[in-house]
């Protein structure tokens, strides 16, 4: 947040890069609040809602990012001649967009900064956690893991059954706070390499790519909606959804614990994931 703050246009890579770590300090967060007393936890939960407000608003900016990098790098179709000027009058209103919703960003990021939002969550380091809360964090850890297994498991199930763009955008969520999850547990028990499955990993990335180009779909000007550009896109677009769709068929959700238990430690009991 610092680097974001300090420079006049934070590049989209410092914006990607805080966006993420937002999203794993808000996973820290949450399994923290369960170790928590209970007198406590009210403490924790005000900060997780200012994070909350400042993730979103670092996401809508790199959504901006997004589309003028698509719309600029070679993987987007190429418009016609008599196109380019609409498409050059699309990406100068982006650019615009971007740059201003970086100045009102780093106002809310400096603002949330001088209220010292940080220093509270260091502050929340030092409550007083539940009796036990040592002994029973591994088991915290696989039933967090759980839930967030059987959520997208359910996402994945309901775009498998109907996928609609809806149920689509629904497994992305999941499938990414699943990730995110399995990330802070591997750093918590010190591992390395991938923390998810290469199905599950590609399943993503296509995911990723079909938002991508509803984004840019969704912020089109209207002189542009006719062209055979944005045509293009559609077609595209109507062929990563046909893959997402044949790949969710063709193969069911994996039942696998997707981070083992530490060599040397007993695995924790199995439990039920809450609905």
């Amino acid at each position: 947040m610092d680097e974001v703050v300090a420079r006049p246009h934070p590049s989209p890579e410092s914006l990607h890069e805080l966006h993420r770590e937002m999203r794993r300090l808000r996973h820290a967060l949450a399994l923290w609040e369960q170790l928590l007393a209970s007198r406590h936890r009210d403490l924790v939960l005000p900060l997780d809602r200012r994070l909350k407000r400042l993730a979103r608003l670092v996401g809508r900016v790199r959504d901006r990012d997004v589309v003028i990098e698509l719309i600029e790098g070679p993987t987007l179709p190429r418009p016609a001649r008599e196109e380019i000027a609409l498409v050059a009058r699309l990406r100068s209103r982006l650019r615009d967009d971007a740059r201003t919703g970086r100045e009102l960003l780093r106002v809310f990021l400096r603002s949330e900064r001088d209220a010292h939002l940080f220093e509270g969550f260091r502050e929340s380091l030092e409550l007083a956690v539940r009796p036990g809360a040592g002994i029973h964090l591994a088991s915290t850890l696989e039933e967090e893991q759980a839930r967030r297994h059987e959520e997208a498991r359910e996402a994945h199930r309901r775009a498998r059954r109907r996928p609609t763009s809806v149920r689509l955008h629904r497994l992305r969520i999941q499938v990414r706070r699943l990730r995110h999850l399995t990330e802070v547990r591997t750093r918590l028990e010190g591992k390395t390499g991938n923390t998810l499955p290469p199905a599950i990993r590609r399943l993503q990335i296509r995911l990723g790519r079909l938002h991508d180009l509803d984004i840019v779909l969704g912020d089109l000007d209207p002189d542009l909606r006719s062209t055979d550009w944005v045509r293009s896109l559609k077609d595209e677009r109507r062929a990563t959804r046909r893959a997402i769709r044949e790949s969710i068929r063709a193969h069911h959700w994996p039942k696998i614990s997707l981070v083992p238990p530490a060599p040397g430690r007993p695995e924790p009991p199995t439990r039920r994931a809450r609905s």
